[in-house]
This record gives C-alpha cells, structure tokens and sequence, in this order.
C-alpha cells in the first residue's frame, strides 16, 4: 500500500476537491483492490491495474452526479464570479482530453511508460526511480524524455 499510495492520492487530488474526499477515495480504493486481487492475472504491472481501477472509480463516482443547469440569469445571480469557474463543457473536454493522455501512456514502451507513470502519476523522485529500476538517473531522465516527445507527437496526430 505504502508503494502505491502516491500514485492513488495523486489521482484523487487531481478529481476530488477537498483533501479528505481524496484520502477517503484513497481508503475506498485499496480496499476494492484488496478485495478484488484474485482477479490480478499479472498481464500489465500491479500499478497498472491499480491505477485503472482507481480511474474507474473516479468515472463511476461522476457519473452518479447529475450536473446542476441553470439558466443564464439564474446562474448570473447565484455565481456573480461565473466566469472564474470552470464550464461543465471544459470539465468534460479537460476529462477527454486526460483520457487521451493515459491511452497514448499506455502505447508507450514499457521502457518509457515505468519512469512516467512512477515520475508524474506517483510523484517519485528520479533517484527513487533510479534505484527502483536499477538504472541511471541520466537514463531516466532520457527515457521520461522519449516518451514525453512520443506522446506530444501521437497527440497531434489524434
């Protein structure tokens, strides 16, 4: 648990709004893990699996949550600072467009893929990574490289 959390926590930041709705996702999802670990195959990595799961999650909690929508002037006056918040337009297309980013994540080489999703998404320092992966740190920092220059060139082709 203590390896994973970073990663689980970073995500639940990332879409929660409070900090104790994301610890408590945090919670919710090692325990749906934990319940649901006979069906790990060991196709892709445990982090993999573990992150895809928390991604559901996050899906399936917002889909529960029927946008409010109000009229302009209802809006206006209930929200005089309307245009500082975002649309439910933007959030949706901020969600699509993350969507994209983890699709063209996971094309990437294994190689590749391990330093980003351990850097960015678990928020571990390159040394952690270096010893982790047995590898340089000058590696590292290339290989996060090509694979960042990988996923800018795959997005302008989607």
């Amino acid at each position: 648990m203590k390896r994973y959390q970073g990663m689980v926590f970073s995500q639940a930041q990332k879409a929660f709004s409070t900090q104790e709705e994301a610890e408590d996702f945090t919670q919710e999802i090692f325990l749906k893990a934990y319940e649901a670990l006979s069906s790990f195959r060991g196709e892709a990595q445990f982090s993999t699996w573990l992150f895809q799961i928390a991604r559901n999650e996050i899906s399936r909690h917002f889909k529960k949550k029927k946008p409010v929508i109000h009229t302009l002037d209802e809006s206006h006056e209930s929200h005089p600072n309307t245009m500082s918040h975002p649309s439910f337009a933007e959030d949706l297309a901020k969600e699509e467009e993350g969507n994209l980013l983890r699709q063209l994540i996971s094309r990437l080489p294994l190689v590749y893929q391990k330093p980003i999703l351990l850097h960015y998404f678990e928020n571990r320092s390159l040394k952690e990574i270096s010893l982790d992966m047995n590898i340089k740190i000058n590696t590292i920092k290339s290989h996060i490289s090509r694979g960042k220059d990988l996923i800018r060139k795959w997005w302008q082709h989607e």
